[in-house]
């Protein structure tokens, strides 16, 4: 693969984990500011009680860890080593 190309992945693979980080976070505050809500939704809507509700977040917010860090930014750092790896 040429230079230029695999710096294209990499700075892709790279900014979409920090726009995902950036998301995860807007998606932690969201929650923490809107719990009673949505835990009032989940009940009436879903008939699921609030200590489910958070069993539920917690395993939305470990799969977006799993998603960034395995699909975005471990190529993007195998990208670097390669890119490295060239110009030595």
């Amino acid at each position: 693969m040429e230079t230029e190309r695999i710096l294209f992945f990499r700075n892709f693979l790279f900014r979409s984990f920090i726009i995902g980080v950036l998301f995860a976070i807007l998606f932690g505050v969201l929650t923490l500011v809107l719990w009673k809500f949505g835990v009032q939704l989940s009940e009436r809507y879903l008939a699921v009680d609030e200590n489910e509700f958070g069993k539920l977040l917690f395993a939305f917010f470990m799969n977006i860890r799993i998603v960034l860090i395995f699909i975005f930014l471990a190529p993007a750092l195998a990208l670097h080593w390669m890119v490295r790896g060239k110009r030595a």
